[in-house]
């Protein structure tokens, strides 16, 4: 999703006012805000007066009717290279506080129908943090400096380490762990806070090591950002990164395996290479399975490699792949909006686990399924205010009782109203898991080649998924 960093040619006070933030004009001088949500602030802390956002000013009305009056600017002088000054880690490094324990009305926003913490909330959370760590990370000191818009390109791995962490307050904390020449990687954390939270307000407290995993982190994930010229939509280059310590240099390394990873797998995807073969031997046993039972009473039976009279109804614990798909369209609101107008990368990610989890619930006949991890998620297109979003979610694999845990697809589409054309924006996949002994999960079994890719992809993802969150640990990032 898009984020474009706003300057302020115009005073700033900050009143408060039922636990939201003011802005008013008060002074010449140069702001810039941040805030993952209306009663939570970012601060600079070299420049107090220094604030980073991702969020939107003004009214949607405002927007409207500058539309019309809004005529394009030509640009005739090509703009002077970008200063670039040299930064750390803890340069970036944001943190921001979730007092649920103390904050009833907060609470009240995040709290999901089984009382625990809702894991969709906190997504966009973690989405704006990106985007103001980003801001921050990019800042060089030039006030006449060409405005840059970031762009959220993918979020790479998210792992939930303490899913049952309960009511706890809550610190959100992040930095920038990898650059490229525009690309940059932000390492995000949420962990529980014991005690009180009166000892942490007034600035933030930036860990001798960060990035630590802690046997208080809930959860940890990685959002890769880019940042483009704002006039040319053309990538610029970010701030050179300096590495100050051995705890560092090992989230840098990760990085730069992470993208080794993910572009061995884009090479070996089942889009571009046909399945091993002991995935083929795999198909095949599929196929022998499904042949046993009848497919749908609109089977005439042409298909079929046995008689009608020799298969049989599927059984309890089996279920068609088919069969576990449900959908929810949603009209797009200003409310869920960034700056650029576009709709939160954060929104997205939300109402596609909320599916998810429904689906999982469905398919488990359990009220408290529990997400284990996301895979990466990619962004490819902005999503606008006022179009529709059509999300499609299925089980794609569930191995069965004594098994656990299922992955499950959603398919994220963008559909123009006026002409009634689709677009693909994400495909997310996501892995929960039931916690009740008492569910015994039945296992999919796909029916055509489709599915079975599909199936296939999930087992992939599976294994690819542990080695990933087993080398997050190993990297330095132990818990302990």
């Amino acid at each position: 999703m898009w984020h474009t960093c706003q300057r302020y040619q115009q005073p700033l006070k900050k009143a408060f006012l039922n636990k939201q933030i003011l802005n008013k004009v008060v002074n010449k001088s140069t702001v810039r805000i941040a805030s993952l949500h209306s009663s939570r602030k970012i601060y600079n802390e070299t420049n107090p007066a220094t604030v980073y956002t991702v969020r939107p000013k003004g009214f949607w009305m405002d927007k409207i009717l500058e539309h019309e009056s809004k005529k394009p600017v030509p640009t005739t002088i090509p703009p002077k290279p970008r200063k670039l000054v040299e930064k750390t880690m803890a340069d970036s490094y944001i943190e921001e506080y979730l007092p649920f324990k103390s904050d009833p009305e907060l609470l009240d926003q995040y709290i999901f129908s089984n009382g625990k913490i809702r894991t969709g909330k906190l997504l966009e959370d973690l989405d704006a943090l990106a985007g103001a760590i980003s801001y921050k990370y990019i800042e060089n000191g030039d006030p006449d400096e060409a405005p840059v818009t970031i762009v959220t390109a993918s979020v790479d791995r998210l792992d939930l380490f303490l899913p049952e962490a309960g009511i706890e307050n809550y610190k959100l904390s992040g930095h920038v762990s990898y650059v490229g020449n525009s690309s940059m990687e932000i390492f995000i954390k949420a962990e529980t806070v014991p005690g009180d939270l009166k000892d942490h307000k007034g600035g933030m407290d930036i860990p001798e090591n960060i990035g630590i995993l802690t046997k208080n982190t809930v959860l940890a994930t990685r959002f890769t950002m880019v940042a483009l010229d704002s006039a040319t939509h053309t990538p610029v280059k970010v701030n050179p990164l300096k590495l100050s310590s051995p705890a560092e240099e090992r989230l840098f390394e990760m990085a730069e395996a992470n993208k080794k990873r993910k572009k061995r797998a884009a090479e070996t995807s089942l889009l571009r290479q046909p399945p091993t073969p002991e995935e083929r031997l795999d198909i095949h046993d599929i196929f022998l399975q499904y042949s046993k039972y009848i497919n749908s009473t609109e089977d005439d039976g042409f298909t079929n490699s046995q008689s009608m009279d020799d298969m049989r109804p599927l059984p309890d614990n089996l279920v068609w792949m088919r069969d576990t798909k449900i959908e929810s369209t949603f009209l797009m609101q200003p409310q869920d909006r960034n700056i650029h107008n576009n709709i939160f990368g954060g929104y997205l990610m939300r109402r596609a686990f909320e599916l998810a989890y429904a689906n999982t619930a469905l398919f488990m006949k359990t009220s408290s399924p529990t997400l284990l991890s996301m895979d990466e998620v990619t962004f490819r297109k902005p999503v606008h205010v006022g179009s529709l979003l059509n999300l499609k979610s299925g089980i794609v694999l569930s191995e069965g009782y004594p098994h656990r845990s299922v992955q499950v697809r959603v398919i994220a589409e963008v559909i123009n109203i006026e002409t009634g054309s689709r677009e693909t924006t994400n495909v997310f996949h996501f892995t929960l898991a039931s916690g009740d002994d008492k569910v015994k999960l039945r296992r999919i079994l796909p029916k055509t080649y489709a599915e079975t890719m599909l199936w296939i992809d999930a087992k992939r993802r599976r294994f690819q998924g542990i080695h990933a969150r087993h080398a997050m640990l190993e990297a330095g990032i132990e818990q302990h």
